[in-house]
């Protein structure tokens, strides 16, 4: 028979040398002190995690232990590991995500944007860098609840991951981009999402449609030949909870940005190597591009861009129109997934119904997000005032931190400004820059450094900006 007791005591020591080990990693990290404030705070919350661990294994360990005390304790270890898992996963991330390897001014912005829109809550996002070519958002509610319960049933003292932290991941390839980043406004529009509680609403609404839909087509009887009700459920809901998380995150990206986010995105579509393109499709993950586009053209148009999409970047602007006229009621969109039903005709139903119930979601996100950013001023405006001049700095080399109006006086551009006149730049003016500047490089060469140096010129003018609003002088 194994002797319980030992196997504890050996159990708690391993778990006592890791949470050693990352401490002392995270200590030998924070001694380089270039971190944001949101990483420090984050890799604050590992360190008071681990002491928490650390002091509840060595009252554990430190006396003999009876066979069922012993089998409680091993399972409390158990839990105490998947926690520790977890923060391991960020750990090393957290430690790399100095101020030289993350999109260091636009992080300070998207910051600033989250706290503006969620006062008085606090709000904590941190950015971490990922070998992928895919931008995404930690869903950290596993983590969150892993600790919740390790609170309640382990350790009374353990701190629960704070609810203003959210992790957002970016390509290291995209390090020094300031352009192709507007997609993180995307990613931090799913931590704006989480806030709001939709989720369990839209899951309950779902549960409960989805059993009246399935008794018209088949009644009782025919309910007993389906599949396993959850199995039924859990791909439904999954489906449309992703669509919508992703769908919401699109339109504050738009609302909150403007067709920066939409050219970033066709940008970031350009050089993934899946193969993804333009499709009617809804995936396992994604709502379908089009649609994603539609909804693009919408909140364009009602955030008042689309003189101007259509002077600066028109093919752009065609293919938004087109995506525009697209209607689910026309049949112009498909779901690629396969369900657990075997009646190819009652598949066929479910999902122009799951496209339906999408549709209504889509709806009461609009209106949730119209609601919350009623207040929030169109980057628009302050488009309107500066964009000539940004794009005129630009032209010359010149980093459009403070620029001056025809009246010689000073204006200051917001960051929405700098990203939306610096992409269509880009898109459409490198030449007017390349023909100013004097070099024995190639043409392409030339191209790619001074593309290289836009982006380093938007990214000083957000930060600029940033330190003129913490110094009071905007």
């Amino acid at each position: 028979m194994p002797d319980l007791d030992a196997q504890v005591k050996n159990e708690g020591i391993r778990i006592l040398r890791l949470c050693e080990d990352l401490c002392e990693f995270i200590l030998s990290g924070q001694a380089r002190k270039t971190y944001l404030h949101e990483t420090e705070h984050f890799l604050e919350h590992i360190k008071k995690s681990l002491k928490a661990i650390d002091r509840f294994i060595r009252k554990s360990i430190n006396k003999k232990m009876a066979p069922p005390l012993a089998k409680a304790k091993l399972k409390e270890l158990d839990l105490i590991r998947e926690v520790l898992s977890w923060i391991y996963t960020f750990v090393k991330e957290a430690i790399d995500a100095d101020t030289l390897s993350i999109p260091y001014s636009l992080t300070i912005f998207l910051n600033h944007t989250a706290t503006e829109l969620q006062k008085p809550d606090k709000v904590s996002l941190v950015v971490l860098g990922s070998s992928d070519l895919m931008y995404y958002k930690y869903n950290l509610k596993r983590l969150r609840d892993l600790t919740k319960k390790l609170k309640k049933d382990v350790i009374k003292n353990y701190p629960v991951l704070p609810e203003d932290i959210g992790i957002l991941k970016f390509p290291y390839s995209s390090a020094q981009e300031a352009l192709v980043n507007c997609i993180l406004f995307h990613e931090m529009g799913h931590y704006i999402y989480e806030k709001t509680g939709l989720q369990d609403v839209f899951y309950n609404d779902i549960k409960n449609n989805l059993i009246m839909f399935i008794r018209s087509e088949v009644g009782d009887k025919g309910i007993k030949n389906l599949p396993p009700w959850k199995w039924l459920l859990n791909y439904v809901a999954n489906l449309l909870l992703r669509w919508i998380d992703e769908i919401f995150a699109d339109i504050f990206a738009v609302r909150v940005l403007g067709p920066a986010f939409h050219l970033a995105s066709l940008e970031m579509e350009q050089i993934i190597t899946t193969g993804i393109k333009r499709n009617r499709n809804f995936s396992g993950t994604h709502p379908a591009n089009d649609f994603r586009f539609k909804t693009h053209a919408k909140w364009l148009t009602d955030g008042d861009w689309d003189e101007i999409i259509k002077d600066r970047t028109p093919q752009v602007f065609e293919q938004l129109k087109i995506c525009e006229k697209l209607q689910f009621e026309n049949g112009d969109y498909t779901i690629n997934c396969k369900s657990p039903l075997s009646d190819s005709n009652l598949e066929g139903k479910l999902h122009n119904w799951m496209l339906q119930e999408f549709e209504k979601m889509v709806i009461r996100v609009e209106d949730e997000l119209s609601s919350k950013l009623k207040n929030f001023e169109k980057p628009i405006n302050d488009f309107k005032n500066n964009d000539i001049l940004v794009t005129t700095y630009l032209e010359h080399g010149v980093v459009p931190s403070t620029v001056y109006n025809e009246n010689k006086q000073r204006c200051h551009p917001n960051p929405t400004t700098i990203l939306n006149s610096g992409f269509f730049f880009y898109l459409t003016s490198m030449d007017a820059l390349l023909e100013k500047v004097q070099s024995k490089d190639r043409k392409i060469d030339k191209r790619i450094n001074y593309e290289k140096r836009l982006n380093q010129w938007l990214a000083k003018a957000i930060e600029d900006w940033q330190i003129l609003l913490e110094e009071g002088k905007l």
